[in-house]
C-alpha cells in the first residue's frame, strides 16, 4: 500500500518595511501569474535522479523576475534549484508558488511517486541516534533533570536575539523540573522507528481536569541532517497538552531547530508564538533522554563543589568567641549556584519589585544568627526572627563549611502580597544544615559579609541567605542613595542610545512583562529609518556622574553640563524620576522616526502649571522604568519612560500608557 505524505501548505505574510509615507514609493501591481499556469512541466519540473530514483529535482522555470516558493516533503525554499532526498517509497507532493509584483501566487500540489528505498539516506548518525536505525525503534521521554545530561527539566527558554542553533546555545532560563505544571506528563513517550518507512507515535499522558488522561497521535516525520530539523506529519512533537496554545499546530510540527541530538539526548526547539501564547516571542526548548538511557542510569557518586571562602569556617561565623549575624537589608536572600555564584544578582531592595519576589524590611531586619564557639568545631547558637521565639540550640562545622545545627531553622523573613501571597523562608535542609558559599571581607581582611546556602534537594542550586555582621535592630535605607549609585555605577557612567531595540511602548510603571513592544522585539527595524535620524540616534549620550552632575549630548551633538536627581517613587508620584537641571532640551527631538506606522520621538516631560500630582515642576524629567544587568550583576541599560497622551489624567494615571526609550551603557 502507497503511503501518502500530506504536504499542507502555509499562507505566508510579507511586511514590506518603507522608508517614507511618500505614495510614489511602492505600488502593488496587478497580479500577473495565474495559479492555473503554475503547473509542473511549464513553470517547474520535478525529475527523479537518472541513476538513483530517490534523489529529486526540482526547478523553476519562471526566470529570474520571479522568486519561486517551494513546500516539499523536507520543508520550504526559495532556490531556482532543490535537490531532494526521499529515502522510502511512497506518493508525496510538491507545491509550487512564485512571488510576483503584486502578491504571491501558488499553484495547486503536484504528486510524485517514490517506487524505492534508499539505505543511504537514513544511514547518518543522527537517523540512528533519533530512531535506532534502519529496521528498529527508539523511544524517547522528558529529561526530568535526574539523569546526569544538560537541562534541569522538560523545558527552558532560549533568548531569540542570542544564537539558538545547532550544538550553539545557552538557556537564558533553565527552570528545572516541573516548570510546565503538569505532574501527569512523566509517564509521556515519543517513539520514532525506520520500520519500512519513517514513522513516529505519540503518548502524551496529562491532566484532564483532576484525573491522569492520554493523547494518542501517529504519523511520519522527516529529519534534515543538514539543517537540523525536524518536521511531522499528522503528529506533533511531544509536549505537555496545557501548552498547546504557546504555539499553532504547524509550530509544533514543521521544520523544529533540533538543539542537541547525541545517542541518549535530544533537545528541540519550538518558537512561541506571541498571537496564540499572548506572550512575546521566545524559544521553548523541549529536552528528551533515551527511554533505555531512563531505565538504567544510576546516579555516580558526584559530590558537590565546596566553594572557596576567606579563611576557616568557625573562625568566620565566631571570630574568637561571639559575633551576631543580621540578614541584610539591600540583599537578603538570592539563588546560587553550586560554585557560590549568585543567579539574580539582587543588589539593593527595589531588585526585589519584580512581581514575584517577597520583601519585607521589618522581618527581614529581625532575622538574626548568633554564634558563640565552643570546642573544636562547634558551639551555640541562637536563631531570631519576626514572627517566632527565640531558637537556641548547638552546631558543628565541617571541613566542606557545612554547618549542621541540632535542631531545623524554619522562619518566614519575607512576604509581599503582588495580587498573591509570595512568601519566602530561611530553613535548613532535611538534615538541619547550611553551608558557608561565599564571604566578603573589609579592608583589613575581616570576613564581614557571608551567605548561607541551603541545597535543593533537586536542582543544582542553593537557595542563599547573606548576612551582615551586626546587631540586629532596623537600620534606614535611603532608597535615593540606593538607585543614585546604581545609575552611576558608584562613579560614573555613560549610556547611549540602543540601535538594536530602541523604544516601545508600557503601561505599567515597573513592570517590564507588559511593554506592548518587548525590549527583545528589534521595531522598528532601523533599516528603514532615514539617514538623518539615524545619526541623530547615535549622537545621544548621557554621563551620569554621583557627585550629581550629568552630561548630556543633544541629537546636533552639541554637549550640554547640568545636574541631576533622582526622585523616589516612594515620594508620592508613585514612580522613581531622573530630575535634570541645566540641561535645556525640553522640545527637542533627539530621536525621531517618520515613516510607515507614523512617527517617534524622544523628549524630556516638563509641567510648569504644576498639574501631574507630586512630579517636579522646575525642571525636565523622565521616569526611571527598568534596569537591565550583565552577566557580573552590572548595570548594562535603563529604560526611561515619558506619557505617551501628555494629559494631565495620564500623569496622575500610572496605568495609562508610556513611551520608553532604551539605553545602554558605553
Amino acid at each position: 500500500m502507497k503511503r501518502l505524505i500530506n504536504i499542507f501548505s502555509l499562507v505566508m505574510i510579507f511586511a514590506f518595511a518603507l522608508t517614507s509615507c511618500n505614495d510614489d514609493d511602492v505600488k502593488l501591481d496587478i497580479i500577473d501569474v495565474k495559479p492555473s499556469e503554475l503547473v509542473e512541466g511549464i513553470a517547474f519540473s520535478v525529475t527523479p535522479d537518472a541513476k538513483n530514483p530517490n534523489i529529486i529535482y526540482l526547478e523553476s522555470k519562471m526566470g529570474s523576475s520571479y522568486t519561486p516558493l517551494w513546500e516539499h516533503p523536507q520543508g520550504r525554499s526559495q532556490k531556482n534549484k532543490v535537490t531532494l532526498q526521499i529515502p522510502f517509497d511512497g506518493e508525496y507532493e510538491v507545491t509550487f508558488g512564485v512571488m510576483t509584483r503584486g502578491g504571491v501566487v501558488y499553484g495547486e500540489p503536484y504528486k510524485f511517486q517514490i517506487e524505492s528505498f534508499c539505505a543511504d539516506f537514513v544511514n547518518d548518525d543522527l537517523w540512528t541516534f533519533l530512531s535506532g536505525g534502519v529496521g528498529k525503534s527508539k523511544t524517547w521521554v522528558y529529561n526530568n533533570g535526574n539523569y546526569g545530561l544538560e537541562a534541569t527539566g522538560e523545558v527552558g527558554y532560549g533568548d531569540p536575539s542570542t544564537t539558538v542553533e545547532w550544538n550553539n546555545f545557552a538557556f537564558n532560563w533553565d527552570p528545572g523540573k516541573g516548570h510546565s505544571g503538569d505532574d501527569n506528563i512523566w509517564n509521556s513517550t515519543m517513539t520514532f522507528t525506520l520500520d519500512g518507512g519513517a514513522f513516529v507515535n505519540t503518548i502524551n499522558t496529562y491532566t484532564d481536569g483532576e484525573a491522569p488522561a492520554e493523547k494518542v497521535e501517529s504519523g511520519t516525520f522527516m529529519l534534515d541532517v543538514e539543517n537540523h530539523t525536524l518536521s511531522f506529519t499528522d503528529c506533533t512533537l511531544m509536549h505537555t497538552v496545557g501548552w498547546d496554545f504557546k504555539t499553532t499546530t504547524t509550530g509544533w510540527s514543521k521544520n523544529l531547530k533540533i538543539l542537541t541530538l547525541t545517542e541518549n539526548f535530544l533537545q528541540v526547539a519550538v518558537l512561541r508564538d506571541p498571537n496564540t501564547s499572548g506572550e512575546g516571542e521566545w524559544w521553548l526548548i523541549w529536552s528528551y533522554v533515551s527511554k533505555d538511557w531512563a531505565d538504567s542510569y544510576v546516579p555516580g557518586d558526584q559530590p558537590d563543589p565546596v566553594p572557596n571562602i576567606d579563611g576557616d569556617a568557625n573562625d568566620i561565623i565566631t571570630t574568637t568567641r561571639t559575633k551576631s549575624w543580621v540578614l541584610s537589608l539591600n540583599s537578603p536572600y538570592d539563588w546560587a549556584t553550586l560554585e557560590g555564584d549568585m543567579m539574580n544578582g539582587f543588589s539593593s531592595p527595589n531588585d526585589y519589585n519584580n512581581g514575584w519576589s517577597a520583601y519585607n524590611a521589618d522581618m527581614i531586619a529581625a532575622t538574626k544568627l548568633v554564634f558563640t564557639a565552643g570546642s573544636g568545631n562547634s558551639g551555640s547558637y541562637v536563631f531570631s526572627t519576626y514572627d517566632n521565639e527565640d531558637v537556641e540550640g548547638t552546631y558543628t562545622i565541617d571541613a566542606n563549611n557545612d554547618i549542621t545545627f541540632d535542631k531545623p531553622l524554619n522562619a518566614m523573613i519575607s512576604h509581599t502580597n503582588w495580587g498573591w501571597d509570595s512568601y519566602t523562608y530561611l530553613s535548613t535542609t532535611d538534615e538541619n544544615k547550611l553551608r558557608i558559599i561565599k564571604t566578603k571581607t573589609d579592608v583589613m581582611g575581616n570576613v564581614t559579609e557571608m551567605w548561607l546556602g541551603k541545597r535543593d534537594p533537586e536542582k543544582s542550586e542553593y537557595t542563599a541567605f547573606h548576612f551582615e555582621v551586626g546587631a540586629g535592630g532596623t537600620p534606614s535605607v535611603d532608597p535615593v542613595k540606593v538607585l543614585k549609585e546604581r545609575l552611576t555605577g558608584g562613579s560614573s557612567l555613560t549610556y547611549k542610545a540602543s540601535l538594536v531595540y530602541p523604544f516601545c511602548w508600557a503601561y505599567k510603571v515597573g513592570d517590564p512583562s507588559s511593554f506592548s513592544i518587548g525590549p527583545n522585539d528589534a521595531f522598528p527595524d532601523w533599516t528603514g529609518w532615514s539617514e538623518s535620524a539615524y545619526q541623530y540616534a547615535e549622537k545621544i549620550r548621557f554621563t551620569f556622574n554621583n557627585d550629581g552632575s550629568v552630561t548630556f549630548v543633544d541629537n546636533n551633538g552639541a554637549t550640554q553640563a547640568g545636574t541631576f536627581a533622582i526622585v523616589d517613587g516612594d515620594s508620592g508620584y508613585g514612580a522613581d524620576i531622573v530630575k535634570f537641571n541645566g540641561v535645556d532640551v525640553l522640545d527637542s527631538e533627539p530621536i525621531t522616526y517618520t515613516g510607515p506606522g507614523g512617527w517617534v520621538n524622544f523628549c524630556f516631560n516638563y509641567n510648569p502649571d504644576a498639574l501631574l500630582a507630586n512630579a517636579p515642576t522646575d525642571a525636565g524629567w523622565l521616569e526611571l522604568y527598568s534596569w537591565e544587568y550583565d552577566a557580573d550583576g552590572n548595570v548594562s541599560g535603563i529604560w526611561l519612560g515619558i506619557i505617551q497622551a501628555g494629559g494631565v489624567v495620564d500623569g496622575k494615571d500610572l496605568t495609562a500608557e508610556r513611551r520608553v526609550f532604551h539605553f545602554v551603557v558605553e
